[in-house]
């Protein structure tokens, strides 16, 4: 091969490493990241065991991050973050809505979001209850047993009701709320102006509530979690339990250990003798049961040959 041809070759390899460089680090930049996280936190995906969250992770999409009772953990993406107080359930779903570059489902608890400010609505968090939509501001989602609701700290956020189909515009100190049961449509509240409420078409949330995080949220036990390492699973006994001669022999010292020491106890430390009495008459009686089922072995064995 000429000096030439392999410049030529060595350029487009450099350029083709270049390209990839740059488009591992944008999709580094749009996704996710852990920045910090403490207590319980497990992050799982579907049809995936859940595991540990730890620093620096990056979030995919399908993935499900979880807080246990001390559980905390920030999400930082570019200059916006996401962070989830205890008892959450958020998830990042694997398709977004028409129109929005960014949907974060919220199943339980309350989370705090910074987001990029653009002149078009670009970011949506949706409930059980209620969307929220904005162009960029900071606000706090919470959803609860029986509610959900947006406290608004910077910006404006576009709240939609979706049992009711109302929808408003709410301002920094103000807060939008909707009730699963009871009271329908969507409730204002909070300082200054509160803005019109308008009428939209009702429709379904795709997110289901959990309506008791705190309890269904738990840590897997170290020893299944040592199973699923190993990829084996604690599987069921059936059938009735088959006494073996080893498995008879121990259980007569171990009732002959027994006996022995409440027997001592009960006629007292003088009365040794008769105390021995009981152990070793349940021994060779357990002897015996050993004996005879050694020759029903063997002879089923002789049998069977």
């Amino acid at each position: 091969m000429s000096f030439g041809l392999r410049a030529v070759c060595a350029a487009i390899l450099g350029v083709l490493s270049i390209c990839q460089m740059r488009s591992s680090a944008i999709a580094q930049d749009t996704a996710w990241h852990v920045s910090k996280s403490s207590g319980e936190v497990w992050i799982s995906n579907s049809g995936v065991q859940k595991a540990t969250l730890t620093d620096q992770m990056i979030v995919q999409p399908g993935d499900s991050i979880q807080t246990g009772q001390t559980g905390r953990a920030l999400l930082v993406r570019g200059e916006e973050s996401i962070l989830i107080s205890p008892n959450s359930v958020i998830g990042v779903p694997r398709e977004t809505k028409s129109g929005m570059s960014t949907v974060i489902t919220q199943q339980a608890g309350s989370i705090l979001l910074e987001v990029e400010k653009r002149n078009v609505n670009h970011f949506d968090v949706d409930t059980p209850y209620l969307a929220a939509v904005v162009k960029g501001t900071q606000f706090r989602v919470t959803v609860a047993r029986d509610n959900s609701s947006v406290d608004v700290l910077r910006g404006q956020v576009e709240v939609t009701d979706f049992k009711s189909g109302e929808y408003a515009l709410v301002t920094p100190g103000q807060t939008a709320k909707v009730f699963a049961r009871g009271l329908t449509g969507l409730s204002l509240s909070g300082s200054g102006a509160l803005g019109p409420v308008y009428q939209g078409s009702p429709r379904s949330s795709f997110v289901s509530p959990i309506l008791q995080p705190d309890e269904s949220i738990k840590a897997p036990s170290d020893r299944q979690a040592a199973l699923r390492s190993r990829g084996s699973e604690p599987q069921a006994v059936t059938g009735p339990a088959v006494a073996t001669p080893q498995a008879l022999q121990d259980l007569q010292i171990d009732i002959g250990s027994f006996i022995s020491r409440m027997s001592a106890q009960l006629l007292g430390s003088d009365d040794v003798i008769p105390a021995l009495c009981i152990p070793i008459g349940l021994s060779s009686l357990v002897g015996v049961i050993v004996s005879v089922s050694r020759k029903r072995r063997k002879k089923k064995q002789q049998t069977s040959n």
